[in-house]
């Protein structure tokens, strides 16, 4: 009788997990294309062109749209107006699938430009296809918020606050 009971708590426990979908492979390419991607933001100007779709890509923030030439992206990182960042880190990024050859990415990243500067958090979203057998970036979008405040200012609500906010 134990043993019958064992047996179906086994059961019982066992249907869920094999309910779970498994990742799909083209989710697995995107984490590392990820990492890669932040790797190369360090100063690969040229490996971070070669992330972007061959056709070119459409940018999207801050009330706009605009689409660049593959030709038009590679300029503008090789240029001397961009300029990596001082340190780049992602956040909270999630993946959801769209397709056997597509992912979209949703999450933030912090851009610091230099040293000592304060750190800015950006959204990011981003659709992945496969193009010539490597994922590349056909959209993104990277709205800009406030830099982060410095753990030194007071704001209402922390001991010694003034109920002033100081950026101002």
């Amino acid at each position: 009788m134990h043993i019958l009971m064992i047996l179906a708590f086994l059961f019982a426990a066992a249907a869920p997990l094999a309910a779970q979908r498994a990742e799909a492979p083209v989710v697995a390419d995107a984490h590392t294309f990820m990492a890669d991607y932040a790797a190369a933001l360090r100063g690969d100007r040229a490996g971070i062109a070669a992330r972007y779709d061959r056709n070119g890509a459409f940018f999207l923030g801050n009330g706009r749209k605009s689409f660049e030439s593959h030709d038009a992206i590679t300029a503008q990182y090789a240029g001397a107006q961009w300029q990596p960042p001082y340190h780049f880190e992602w956040r909270d990024l999630s993946y959801e699938p769209a397709g056997p050859d597509a992912v979209i990415i949703a999450g933030q990243f912090l851009w610091t430009p230099r040293e000592s500067a304060l750190p800015y958090t950006y959204s990011h979203t981003a659709l992945l296809h496969r193009q010539d057998e490597v994922l590349r970036i056909r959209w993104r979008t990277n709205p800009r918020c406030r830099p982060a405040p410095r753990a030194s200012r007071t704001s209402p609500g922390r001991p010694g606050g003034s109920g002033r906010d100081r950026r101002r």
